[in-house]
C-alpha cells in the first residue's frame, strides 16, 4: 500500500475551495491501495497532519481543534513527511510518502512553488512541474507562450502597479489605443474570478485597476467579448501521452462568473434546459448546500463537431506547450458573432480535478486518481534518470579566495 499525501488549503486566497477539492479527492481515493495522509497548510502558513482533518466541521473553526491535530513539515532534503508529536518527551516521527497531491488552488501551491519543495524532496506528485505552474499562473507569460505557439488568445495589454501609481493617465491612454470596451482587468497571477472586474468605460475601467492592483503588482487588460460562450475542457496526461475529455458549458450566467458564483452561491439560478445535452450539476464533498455542486453545467456543451474537435485539439496543444503534467483544465471562449474561439486560461489543478469531465467519459474519480499517481510517478522516475552531478577539480585546485 502506498503512502499518498495530499495536501490542501494554503497561504491563498482560493484556501477554502482547495479545502474541499482535497477532501473530495481524499473521499474518492481507493483505501485499499492508499494510505491516504492529509496535509492541512493553514492559512497562517502553519502546517498540519493527523485523521482529524479529514472531518470538514473541523474547518469553519480549526484554532480550536489544534489539539487534534498535529504539526508537520515536507523537508526539502527528505522524502517524506516530519510530524512533531506532542508531549513533554515526544519525538519527532517520519512519514514517508510515495507520492503527493497538490490539491492547491492559486498562489503558493499551484504556482510552482510547492512543485519547487516537492522537487527538492524528490517526492513524486500529480501536477504540473515548476515551469509549467508558475507560467501557468501567470496570465501575461501564459498569453506570450499561447502565441509563441500559434494558440489564439484575445488581444492584451499589461502594465505594473509602480507605472500605474506614477502616470495613471498614460496607462488608460496605452489601453484604450490598444483595446476595445468591454474589457476585463485582472491580477496576472490570481485565479478564480478574484480581482478580476468588467469594463464598459473609463471610469470602471479605472475602478477595475483599483481592485486589481491590490491583488498583485502585473495588471493585464484583456479584450472582452460582448456575446459569447464559455466552453471548459480537461486534459490528461505527460509529455506526447495526452487524453481529452469531453467539452462542458456553464449554462447559468450571464457576462461573468465571479468567484462568488463559483463557490460561494447559496443556490440554483435559472440556466437553460435544452434537450439532448444532459445538465449535470457538481457535488463537492457530499455538500448539500452553497459551492460549485451547484453550479449548472451542460455536458457534453452542445456546439458544434468542429468546434468540439478544435478545441479539444488545441487542449493537446496547450497542454504540450506548458509542458504539463497530470490533470489540467482549459476554459475558451466562443464569440458567438463570428464563431472564434480563444483560449482563455489554463488551471493546472483545476477544482474538483476535473473529474466530472472525466466521469462523462466513463472514467470514475477513484480511477483518475490512479492515473494521476502513475503519472506522478512516471515523470519522477525519468527525472531520476537524468545526471545531476559532474566531477571536477575546481575546489581542489582553490589556494584561496580573492577579497
Amino acid at each position: 500500500m502506498k503512502n499518498l499525501g495530499v495536501i490542501f488549503g494554503g497561504v491563498t486566497c482560493e484556501h477554502d475551495v482547495s479545502i474541499v477539492s482535497g477532501l473530495q479527492l481524499i473521499e474518492n481515493a481507493d483505501k485499499s491501495k492508499y494510505n491516504i495522509i492529509p496535509i492541512y497548510i493553514h492559512s497562517d502558513g502553519n502546517w498540519y497532519t493527523g485523521d482529524k482533518l479529514l472531518d470538514a466541521n473541523i474547518y469553519k473553526n480549526f484554532e480550536s481543534h489544534l489539539s487534534e491535530v498535529k504539526e508537520a513539515i515536507i523537508p526539502p532534503n527528505k522524502k517524506g513527511l516530519i510530524v512533531y508529536e506532542k508531549g513533554l518527551f515526544a519525538k519527532e516521527k517520519f512519514i514517508s510518502l510515495d507520492c503527493v497531491i497538490p490539491s492547491m488552488h492559486g498562489m503558493n501551491g499551484e504556482d510552482g512553488t510547492l512543485q519547487g519543495l516537492l522537487e527538492l524532496a524528490n517526492i513524486p506528485y500529480t501536477s504540473s512541474g515548476v515551469l509549467g505552474a508558475s507560467v501557468g499562473m501567470d496570465k501575461i507569460l501564459m498569453k506570450k507562450v499561447f502565441e509563441a505557439h500559434g494558440l489564439p488568445v484575445l488581444p492584451y495589454t499589461y502594465f505594473i502597479r509602480e507605472e500605474w501609481e506614477k502616470n495613471q493617465e498614460a496607462i488608460l491612454k496605452e489601453i484604450e489605443e490598444k483595446l476595445k470596451y468591454p474589457m476585463f482587468v485582472k491580477p496576472s497571477n490570481l485565479g478564480s474570478s478574484i480581482g478580476i472586474s468588467r469594463a464598459t468605460n473609463r471610469e470602471s475601467l479605472i475602478d477595475a485597476i483599483e481592485v486589481a492592483i491590490r491583488y498583485d503588482t502585473r495588471i493585464i487588460v484583456e479584450n472582452g467579448v460582448k456575446d459569447l460562450r464559455e466552453i471548459n475542457c480537461s486534459g490528461l496526461g505527460y509529455q506526447d501521452d495526452v487524453m481529452v475529455s469531453c467539452c462542458e458549458e456553464p449554462i447559468n450566467w450571464k457576462e461573468f462568473l465571479t468567484f462568488e458564483d463559483k463557490y460561494l452561491r447559496g443556490g440554483k439560478q435559472g440556466g437553460a434546459k435544452t434537450a439532448p445535452a444532459k445538465v449535470a450539476t457538481m457535488n463537492l464533498a457530499g455538500s448539500k448546500q452553497g459551492g460549485m455542486e451547484n453550479m449548472d453545467r451542460r455536458i457534453p456543451a452542445q456546439i458544434p463537431d468542429e468546434q468540439t474537435a478544435m478545441i479539444k485539439e488545441y487542449t493537446k496543444k496547450v497542454f504540450k506547450s506548458l509542458n504539463s503534467k497530470g490533470v489540467v483544465r482549459i476554459d475558451y471562449i466562443i464569440d458567438k458573432d463570428d464563431d472564434s474561439i480563444y483560449i482563455n486560461e489554463i488551471n493546472t489543478i483545476p477544482g474538483s480535478f476535473a473529474f466530472y469531465l472525466w466521469k462523462e467519459d466513463g472514467m470514475e474519480y477513484s480511477k483518475l486518481i490512479d492515473k494521476l499517481v502513475e503519472i506522478a510517478e512516471k515523470a519522477n522516475e525519468d527525472k531520476n534518470k537524468n545526471n545531476y552531478t559532474f566531477n571536477s577539480n575546481i575546489i581542489g585546485n582553490i589556494t584561496g579566495i580573492q577579497k
